[in-house]
């Protein structure tokens, strides 16, 4: 196999086995924006001009057994995805007697005896053998799915079979014929250090990555420029995103999110370079390397700016497994304003962890306040240039409600008063308050309290939701203008429910409703019992509104501090 124009069924000759690295991202490709082009363009190509699959980007690794192991640095989605086509495809032809195919073509494409022609440590060799390039066809409900990547790739199976079993046997020659001559631009190498210097060249000419593939691929690239045996640090490289690759899928990471974060709470950028990480480390490196009196300084910051790195990704998911038992930071995330302060919780739980629980005492107070009023910045320069200068950011945010920044503490107060909570808040403050008001009773009456994991479920039926305990129409009470107006969305006539609870009550009176209530497993629905109420009069339903809304102010301000 050498480098230059080729074809599907030359780099498939029955000698190779394909090999997806531990530092490549994990399989992605979907049914929307992937499959349907793929197989589209097989399907719509004129039997007289060749189908032209891409460029592949291959290093070769020594041998297994009697097969030549091949790494795929640039290629991988699509190689995956057309082996697994191709092992749909073959057993439809072989299944209607096609001439054109036989069990030796799977042997060449697919499977050879025990060994299989793609390999990925990432999905795991035995998921991807067994389950997705296996004889049976298994649906993701049979089997027991560890990451997103092992779901898509039974879902492009699936895709695969449900597409490829609506042909006939001439469409399916058709096909086959198409992809096997299809062309293919192959670089071939033997050296790693080789292999990410063309890699580098073919996604600047307009090929899109992601940010952090583009710096993998720029550190790869620059170690084979900086050192002069560049293997062992490509190595390191190439382990350390592995592990970036590893925690992104399993914890369903957004890398660009982290990659900023990051940055933003470790690394010596300029101010101008707030929301531009990937161009911070691209021409930092750029500069160092291209002094000669600081090569020392761009050896070392290649080999351990992906340290660093992989270190922010391990931080970031720690800090989220965490608030599934940490309680103060579980309402961090359920006010819902964790985003912009990240990369504080990050550097302090790295770098002084005995001052992380204040930290997110001081960030709960702030958040909640902002949200009530409805103030938009949370401090993101003043947090930002507090880390860049290496002062304290746990005393800042601190200092944002106890300084009555932005008139934190004025604006939340005000809040207070508002007629029309369903409408004026964020729905999320609004479930936040009733969530924290139903574990107040239960806390008092000695109940478990309900979880992070109940506020944040998205089950249909148990997912919480906001109940109007008068609905918004009911059969045996005429609303009035100030009912409408003053009542209806208010706070006091607002409980918190489960979904399903919620959409059987419907439009029922406060009668029927409040016989459900009674038997309803929330405390704050049993509590209602406690309010007497004729549902048959509006002026007895707006007094009752109004004495539960003083209640649950009552509770806030006591609750909260406002």
């Amino acid at each position: 196999m050498q480098t230059g124009k080729s074809t599907v069924k030359d780099i498939f000759d029955g000698t190779r086995i394909f090999n997806v690295p531990t530092y490549q991202r994990a399989y992605s490709w979907e049914r929307e924006d992937n499959l349907e082009d793929f197989l589209n363009d097989l399907c719509s190509q004129h039997p007289e001009r060749p189908y032209f699959l891409g460029s592949f980007l291959f290093h070769l690794n020594g041998n297994k057994s009697e097969f030549a192991l091949v790494d795929i640095v640039d290629g991988q989605q699509r190689l995956t995805t057309l082996v697994i086509f191709m092992h749909v495809l073959l057993g439809r032809l072989i299944e209607q007697g096609s001439a054109l195919v036989s069990e030796r073509t799977r042997r060449i494409f697919v499977r050879d005896g025990d060994i299989f022609k793609l390999e990925s440590a990432n999905e795991g060799n035995t998921f991807l053998h067994d389950l997705v390039l296996g004889d049976r066809l298994y649906s993701p409900e049979e089997v027991t799915l560890v990451t997103h990547s092992q779901r898509l790739l039974l879902d492009a199976r699936q895709y695969f079979e449900e597409q490829l079993g609506c042909h006939d046997l001439t469409m399916l020659e058709k096909i086959y014929t198409t992809a096997v001559n299809a062309d293919v631009l192959l670089y071939v190498v033997d050296k790693i250090s080789m292999a990410t210097q063309i890699f580098e060249l073919l996604n600047d000419r307009g090929r899109r990555l992601t940010d952090l593939e583009s710096i993998k691929s720029f550190l790869m690239y620059n170690a084979g420029v900086a050192f002069d045996h560049p293997e062992q640090v490509i190595g390191k490289i190439q382990e350390d995103f592995s592990e970036i690759y590893r925690l992104i899928e399993s914890h369903k990471i957004n890398d660009r999110d982290v990659l900023r974060y990051h940055m933003l709470a470790f690394e010596p950028y300029p101010s101008d370079y707030t929301d531009k990480p990937k161009a911070y480390i691209k021409e930092r490196i750029i500069r160092l390397v291209s002094d000669p009196e600081k090569r020392d300084e761009a050896r070392e910051q290649i080999r351990e700016y992906p340290a660093r790195l992989k270190k922010s990704f391990q931080l970031f998911a720690k800090i989220r497994d965490l608030r599934l038992a940490d309680q103060e930071l579980a309402q961090t995330y359920m006010i819902g304003r964790v985003a912009p302060f990240y990369p504080a919780l990050m550097k302090v739980y790295s770098e002084k962890a005995s001052d992380f629980h204040r930290l997110v005492a001081a960030i709960n107070a702030f958040t909640f306040r902002s949200s009530l009023a409805r103030l938009r910045s949370n401090g993101e320069s003043y947090q930002y240039t507090c880390m860049r200068n290496g002062d304290d950011v746990v005393e800042l945010i601190e200092r944002f409600v106890q300084e009555n920044w932005w008139n934190v503490n004025g604006r939340a107060r005000e809040a207070l008063d508002y007629e029309n909570y369903y409408d004026w808040l964020e729905k999320n403050v609004v479930r936040y308050i009733l969530f924290s008001y139903e574990n107040n009773l239960r806390d008092k009456k000695g109940f478990p309290l309900l979880s992070s994991k109940d506020y944040a479920s998205k089950d249909s039926r148990e997912r919480l939701s906001i109940e109007h305990i008068t609905a918004k129409r009911v059969k045996s009470v005429e609303f009035d203008d100030e009912f409408r107006e003053q009542y209806l969305n208010a706070l006091g006539n607002l409980v918190i429910d489960h979904a399903a609870s919620n959409s059987s009550k419907g439009r029922k009176d406060g009668h029927e409703k409040l016989a459900h209530y009674s038997l309803a497993p929330l405390m704050s629905q049993n509590e209602l019992n406690d309010f007497c109420c004729d549902w048959d009069s509006l002026g007895s339903i707006k007094e009752f509104i109004k004495r539960r809304e003083d209640r649950l102010k009552t509770f806030i301000s006591t609750r909260f501090g406002v």
